[in-house]
């Protein structure tokens, strides 16, 4: 596994605090934070968790790695504990990890420490050479000018709320509660539209960003794709549409995948689609994409034990009084009669 997938090495600043950071509150991590099991100096295994939002109360399980020599001695069980421990301790409430279906030894070791399966994940490769329908027009419109209308567009800063709103409504309620989404996921920096091969460059350097399907009678986004750009030739690309607009999925797959070729961006690209969209996966296999993984979304939702307060014994006998005299009476006072001296019962 190459390093830059455990440690942001590519940014200068952030070098010196891959190291620095675990003396730091989990929320203060600045890159994926690492955690080996050693044994007399030899690394027997190693786990890497990263935060899937900026609220950072839940935390993915990239990679759970153990050498196959020190296999079968519970390594792996410790290693997913200390985590659960340590980040736990810190308000961490839930955890989330992708598990491919033909690796069952980790699908049964994470459902014993707590796992359970949301969903299914199917990844989708963009062939090189692949010949969308009707390439270069939508609907009789090239693509160009379908860039500068009103419905396909780049996101804007204004449609951060919008984002965020879309993706919660298209998210499961187990899943929503378990992410955790904030609007700063999805903050959308302004960008100048230039040409497309000059807001390429600048969408690389950037790293993310939205492709938006806008409905202009309603003032809605209908649909959304996030690109995230690892490196210049490397995309991934994660589709969402709502689901009152699920008929447009493939013209959103449609889009996206034609002005990426016009803007250049070729290379590794691959989409992910989950199950509770089936339309988009039915516009992927539709638009020629081939099938390259099946995986499971496992969730794991850690909840401290309270302190139980110890219950208080009572005593059945008082001791430390001292000794009780005998009860007072009172005798109610007899006011005098205006008739003077009267006795009982006599008027």
């Amino acid at each position: 596994m190459p390093y830059e997938s455990f440690c942001a090495e590519e940014r200068l600043l952030f070098t010196g605090l891959n190291f620095w950071q675990h003396w730091l509150p989990c929320t203060w991590h600045v890159s994926p934070s690492v955690y080996l099991a050693k044994e007399d100096g030899i690394v027997l295994g190693l786990i890497s968790l990263r935060p899937t939002g900026k609220a950072k109360t839940c935390w993915q399980v990239e990679h759970l790695v153990i050498h196959p020599n020190q296999r079968g001695r519970g390594i792996a069980q410790e290693l997913l504990r200390f985590a659960f421990a340590l980040f736990g301790s810190q308000g961490v409430g839930h955890f989330v990890a992708e598990i491919s279906d033909k690796n069952p030894a980790a699908l049964s070791l994470l459902g014993n420490c707590g796992f359970r399966r949301c969903a299914r994940i199917t990844h989708y490769q963009v062939p090189a050479d692949l010949k969308l329908k009707d390439d270069g027009t939508y609907s009789g419109v090239s693509i160009d000018k379908l860039y500068g209308s009103d419905t396909f567009r780049l996101a804007v800063p204004e449609d951060q709320a919008g984002l965020l709103a879309l993706h919660q409504d298209i998210l499961p309620p187990d899943l929503r509660k378990t992410y955790g989404y904030v609007s700063e996921d999805f903050r959308v920096f302004p960008l100048q539209v230039e040409s497309l091969d000059k807001l390429a460059r600048r969408l690389i350097r950037r790293r993310s960003w939205f492709w938006v399907q806008f409905d202009p009678e309603r003032k809605v986004i209908t649909s959304a794709c996030r690109v995230t750009a690892h490196h210049e030739g490397d995309y991934h690309l994660e589709f969402a549409v709502h689901p009152g607009w699920t008929h447009t999925a493939k013209d959103l797959v449609f889009f996206v995948l034609s002005i990426m070729r016009r803007a250049g961006m070729k290379g590794m690209v691959v989409a992910k689609a989950y199950d509770y969209q089936g339309p988009v996966v039915g516009a992927l296999e539709e638009a020629g994409l081939v099938r390259v993984g099946d995986f499971s979304l496992l969730a794991r939702d850690h909840w401290l034990r309270a302190k139980t307060p110890k219950p208080i014994s009572l005593r059945r006998t008082v001791s430390g009084l001292g000794a009780i005299g005998k009860p007072a009476i009172n005798i109610p006072r007899v006011s005098p009669s205006p008739l003077g001296n009267v006795r009982p019962g006599k008027t």
